[in-house]
């Protein structure tokens, strides 16, 4: 039986890792790009571009992962909310949070991951760690 995966990453051009993260029998997913990649003002002012930049790389994740998509967006910077957001729509099974090693993630994005638990309203989360 298949699964159906929620992919919340922070990194870019990270479909090789997820892919492999994943493995074989992912029927469904869903791929939230939090729009972390910015400044602190930016984020203060709500950037569009940042939600632009990420929709985009939303989309190209997917289309790189197995199963199929039944959503690609931005996200909330915070990935907690992010995450909890997507849940409310998309029953997953399990949950793949991508995230850049703390030396190469910005100070928006370290505090976004900051809350990255164990589990989400009983769905297991694993933590891929990039090295960028």
């Amino acid at each position: 039986m298949g699964r159906n995966v929620l992919v919340v990453s922070t990194v870019e051009n990270a479909e090789d890792e997820l892919r492999a993260e994943l493995g074989a029998g992912v029927d469904r997913v869903k791929v939230v790009v939090p729009a972390v990649r910015q400044g602190v003002l930016d984020w203060l002012a709500n950037d569009e571009r940042a939600f632009a930049h990420a929709r985009e790389e939303a989309g190209r994740t997917a289309d790189a992962l197995p199963g199929e998509t039944v959503g690609a967006a931005p996200g909330e910077a915070d990935v907690d909310l992010a995450i909890r957001d997507a849940l409310a729509t998309f029953p997953a099974d399990e949950i793949v949070v991508a995230i850049r090693d703390e030396g190469s993630a910005g100070l928006i994005e370290r505090g976004a991951t900051a809350s990255v638990t164990r589990e989400v309203d009983g769905v297991p989360v694993h933590r891929l760690v990039v090295s960028r």
